[in-house]
């Protein structure tokens, strides 16, 4: 199962992980909690990068999967 599908399978079948803000926390359960570093802490440290306060969940999970966070994302060839 990718992580696209296991993210929405959770959201689906639990209706608390639909906000806005829960999203971030199941994906950082997923990909982070093993690490602890936040995904401003991570993406800072690892990649140089620094996120703003106002990203959307869209835009973290395209940081996650550009940068392969966790090791879950699997590469699809077009």
């Amino acid at each position: 199962m990718t992580i696209y599908e296991e993210l929405r399978k959770i959201i689906n079948l639990n209706s608390c992980w639909q906000e806005e803000g829960r999203k971030f926390e199941l994906l950082w359960n997923l990909l982070l909690s093993s690490d602890k570093r936040s995904f401003s802490e991570y993406f800072e440290e690892e990649h140089n990068i620094k996120l703003y306060d106002a990203m959307t969940f869209k835009e973290i999970l395209i940081l996650c999967r550009d940068h392969n966070v966790g090791g879950r994302f699997k590469w699809v060839s077009h």
